[in-house]
């Protein structure tokens, strides 16, 4: 884009998200962009939840891992010209995966979705999870989340009803059973409390932060082609829900190729990895607002 058009797509995009967010006083925080591989797969990753990502997707999947994950994410969003000059809407994770304190696996993570000086969610993440004592291959998991809202772009203009920022707090569980047979269930409910932000004072009747489910489960042939799907709702309710499904399959435990569905949305992606380190690329296409691009690196110790 030349400098004049960049300026109004962000300013439009701005607009759209400040009167989205600002005007009604709600925000998404919506979990379906945590990880390259996940993405890759539609997003059906709560049966999965094997890595660092776990701690959005499925808490309970912490205990599948019994090494030190650290894992950052970038996902570029709609517009591959901004990409390139690193002045796309982003959405930025880093996350971590701690083994063994004790029985208790734990998680920690940050998100960012923002549009440089002009919009910000961010959600911080602690996430514990641990076998469960009545059912073997069963683990339960729980998540904590800070969220803080911010919309800097709005305080141009002088606003006297606009608060600057807000905060919220939610709560996510998760379950996970694994058969030992190469099949998972999963499912996980996200927001139990439905926390409600706001930046303008004077907002009557704000939304919440949606609660949300999703239910799954995986398949895994001769150890080399998986399978996976899900039953997720957007805002909570069985009326809006959607059924996503993805496959992955390894070569030689270096190299995979991925595939799935998101709501309509054909994604695709590769993973090349080591024993010390994992890179995972991922692309969602949309025609209306363009692709999304996603890049996940993890090292394990």
């Amino acid at each position: 884009m030349n400098g004049l058009l960049k300026r109004l797509v962000h300013a439009g995009l701005g607009v759209a998200l400040m009167t989205g967010v600002v005007g009604t006083a709600t925000a998404d925080f919506r979990a379906t962009r945590m990880g390259a591989r996940p993405r890759s797969m539609g997003s059906a990753f709560v049966a999965l939840a094997d890595d660092a990502c776990a701690t959005h997707w499925n808490p309970a999947g912490l205990v599948n891992e019994h090494r030190f994950q650290a894992m950052v994410t970038r996902n570029w969003m709609y517009d591959i010209a901004d990409v390139l000059q690193n002045d796309a809407l982003t959405l930025d994770l880093p996350g971590f995966a701690v083994p063994g304190l004790g029985k208790v696996h734990t998680g920690f993570g940050f998100v960012r979705l923002g549009l440089r000086d002009i919009y910000y969610e961010d959600t911080y993440i602690i996430s514990a999870a641990a076998d469960a004592s009545f059912l073997q291959g069963l683990s339960l998991g729980v998540t904590g989340k800070v969220y803080r809202l911010r919309a800097p772009g709005y305080e141009q203009w002088g606003d006297p009803s606009f608060l600057g920022d807000d905060t919220g707090y939610a709560a996510d569980l998760g379950a996970l059973f694994d058969s030992g047979r190469g099949w998972t269930l999963g499912a996980a409910l996200y927001n139990l409390n439905e926390p409600y932000l706001q930046l303008i004072s004077t907002t009557v009747v704000s939304d919440p932060v949606y609660q949300a489910f999703a239910v799954g489960g995986s398949y895994l042939f001769r150890d080399t082609l998986l399978v996976t799907a899900d039953l997720r709702s957007r805002e909570g309710g069985w009326d809006d829900t959607t059924i996503n499904g993805g496959t992955e399959i390894w070569f030689y435990d270096a190299l995979a190729l991925r595939a799935g569905m998101f709501e309509g949305h054909v994604t695709m992606g590769v993973g090349f990895q080591d024993d010390r380190w994992r890179l995972d690329l991922a692309l969602e296409t949309h025609k209306e607002l363009g692709d999304v691009y996603l890049l996940s690196f993890t090292l394990r110790n």
